[in-house]
């Protein structure tokens, strides 16, 4: 016990006097906080080329590619780059700054660990300038590290966020998606099933679509969360051998949950995805070696069919009111349009309120499943204008026996309603009236 005590009186001693030393180096630090002093000059804008190397290792060099403006590791084999992780280190390299001068002249730099120096950055722009900085060891008080250039033995402190945020390796800076895809140039995904496929492809608008095995209105946001999950992703790149050997072994003996197929600028990209007997799921990347872990959240694309990705929603036009409505039935015809402020119904002003709940029931009619026939004579049209003038939607009701049909005009297949949501908008079309007129 008093060999224990003993001990940790003297690492308390240790620190103090490392604390007392630090004070003495530093008699202001503690009162008063020095105005910072930027320690690289060169704009970052500028910078064509980081060099992060540490004592005795490597160095890590990146890289600004002319064509993309993207930031990439310099290394034989390549290995493709983060370029949000690597510009976050230029970023962090080319803004360090001095919290305050430890000394003025240091006539013992080997002390702070700055000859040689633990780390030396470089940076080059595109005129061809060099500048370098020097860091050393942390002090031993506060998380903050010491630093120079080179031919100045003026040592300054730095805060301990600069070193983390420079102090990176390859692993830090690869880019660990899975499948790596240039999202701007994305045109085609196709999902292979065990029972099916489908395909998207985006339209001139930029919206994602069926286009087999029909082209069919879809709704995006479901493509969009798919997608989300590929790209979210990752591999570890610290992989142990052994693991991978496991994962190779699981993958050749799995059952196939599905596969994606993505095609950006520089052609098709795949993603194998099989479930192990363990109910693990792995998955093989054509633009990534080897065997990976991925979550059973990914694997759930899979379970999504043709009718999951398909628009049930049977109007396309929004929430931003459409010019002109007309409505066929009964052998009647009914003309809404939008005058300025004002809804003229067959050539009067209109009551809002009810044009208003006529609106919400046309936007939110929607379809209870998806049948390849059943529409027979329509018996109720709608044909809507929207604000472009150019985009016309064109719907028709057709009621057989006790179901009610929908086929829209230029597309193939035909949709299922409920009877009680087509009969309440047929009592919104009635309850449209004349604005002022009394109520019945």
């Amino acid at each position: 016990m008093q060999m224990r005590g003993l001990m940790i009186a003297v690492s308390v001693l240790a620190v103090l006097a490392g604390g007392v030393w630090y004070t003495n180096k530093n008699p202001e630090s503690t009162t008063k906080t020095e105005k910072l002093e930027q320690l690289v000059t060169l704009l970052q804008a500028d910078l064509v080329e980081v060099t992060v190397a540490r004592k005795g290792e490597e160095p890590l060099v990146l890289r600004k590619n002319s064509g993309s403006g993207n930031w990439e590791m310099v290394m034989s084999p390549s290995v493709p780059t983060s370029s949000q992780d690597a510009m976050d280190v230029v970023t962090n390299v080319s803004t360090i700054s001095a919290d305050q001068v430890v000394e003025e002249n240091a006539t013992d730099l080997i002390q702070y660990g700055l000859e040689p120096a633990q780390f030396t950055l470089t940076l080059k722009d595109k005129t061809g300038k060099t500048q370098q900085l020097l860091v050393g060891d942390q002090a031993p008080v506060g998380f903050k590290f010491y630093a120079r250039r080179p031919n100045e033995k003026k040592v300054f402190a730095i805060a301990q966020t600069f070193k983390v945020g420079f102090d990176k390796s390859v692993n830090d800076l690869r880019d660990k998606r899975l499948v790596i895809i240039d999202d701007a140039k994305l045109a085609r995904l196709e999902v292979v099933r065990k029972q099916d496929s489908f395909e998207f492809g985006k339209n001139s608008k930029g919206a994602w679509g069926l286009v087999k095995p029909q082209p069919y209105r879809t709704e995006a946001v479901v493509v969009d969360e798919a997608l989300s999950k590929v790209r979210e992703a990752k591999f570890d790149p610290s992989l142990a051998e052994d693991a991978a050997k496991k994962y190779a072994a699981g993958f050749a003996t799995a059952t196939a949950a599905g596969t994606l197929k993505l095609t950006d600028g520089a052609g098709t990209k795949t993603l194998e995805v099989r479930k192990t007997k363990d109910n693990e799921y792995l998955a093989k990347s054509s633009t990534v070696e080897g065997i990976h872990k991925v979550s059973e959240d990914l694997a759930k694309i899979f379970d999504k069919g043709l009718e999951d990705y398909r628009n049930k929603k049977l109007m396309d036009f929004g929430f931003e009111d459409p010019t002109r409505i007309q409505v066929d039935a009964g052998g009647k015809s009914s003309v809404l349009e939008r005058k300025g402020e004002d809804w003229i119904w067959n050539g009067k002003k209109a009551d809002p309120a009810t044009v208003t709940e006529f609106l919400q029931g046309l936007r939110g009619l929607s379809a209870m499943t998806f049948v390849d026939k059943g529409f027979n004579k329509p018996t109720f049209t709608v044909t809507l204008t929207q604000r472009d003038g150019k985009t016309v939607e064109k719907l028709m009701v057709s009621k057989v026996g006790n179901f009610h049909y929908v086929r829209r005009q230029g597309e193939t297949g035909d949709y299922e309603v409920d009877p009680k949501a087509f009969a309440e908008l047929e009592a919104a079309v009635g309850k449209i009236k004349e604005a002022g007129a009394a109520k019945k």
